[in-house]
């Protein structure tokens, strides 16, 4: 009976998904270009399958005159496999891109990008697909929180993690990347419990997103993205 709730919960999720990008799919035929501004996604292609993480998304905005930089966007996106959503803040360059990094573990996932422009309506972008196959899982044992940031006191900092194999055994000498805000700052290889950990001991106040990512003999993971604030 477990498993059958699970399997209902999982199909339900990727159903709700599924009418969310529908809709997003329909109103981007008309918004992705507005008004003379245009808002297309540049990678990765369609489809695209990954064996190593993060992802890096990019898009680019354009208006008649060229490249529109510094408009803000949010890229948004979809497990297909769980149901979570992400939200990715950024600015596009001077020439009218903007990129993220994504820490996809393994599954489907789908996204797409909207954007706000002094001017202009908001604009949503076509929806695009890819998929994430790792043999490694990377799980957040410090400071860990996806949807409300965690307040930290005080400028010390230590970024702590667990890198498993698919049967659940730790990893040891896993090489760790830690990427903050999110830039890869760090790395470190995990002990014989599979654990890496960073630490700073003065962090300037600010908001701060984290995760890391494990490589070993070609294999890869990933964690999911976490939040702090450090007062």
């Amino acid at each position: 009976m477990q498993h059958l709730g699970k399997g209902h919960v999982e199909v339900a999720a990727v159903v709700a998904v599924y009418s969310v990008f529908l809709i997003v799919g329909l109103y981007a035929q008309t918004a992705s270009t507005f008004d003379g501004a245009t808002l297309e996604l540049l990678s990765p292609p369609d489809g695209m399958q990954f064996q190593s993480s993060p992802v890096e998304l990019a898009a680019i905005v354009t208006n008649q005159k060229g490249s529109l930089p510094n408009a803000g966007t949010t890229i948004t996106v979809l497990s297909l496999t769980t149901g979570e959503r992400d939200e990715l803040a950024g600015l596009t360059n001077e020439d009218g891109i903007v990129k993220v990094l994504f820490p996809a573990q393994s599954g489907r996932y789908t996204w797409y990008v909207a954007t706000k422009i002094q001017g202009y309506p908001a604009i949503v972008s076509r929806p695009r697909n890819f998929s994430t196959r790792l043999a490694l899982t990377v799980d957040c044992l410090n400071p860990c929180s996806s949807k409300y940031p965690l307040l930290l006191r005080g400028e010390y900092l230590r970024l702590q993690v667990i890198v498993t194999d698919m049967s659940g055994n730790p990893v040891e000498s896993a090489n760790v990347t830690f990427y903050l805000n999110p830039m890869a700052v760090q790395s470190e290889l995990t002990n014989p419990q599979g654990i890496a950990t960073v630490s700073w001991n003065k962090m300037p106040p600010g908001n701060y997103t984290w995760f890391a990512t494990a490589l070993k003999d070609g294999e890869a993971g990933a964690s999911r993205l976490s939040t702090f604030v450090v007062t």
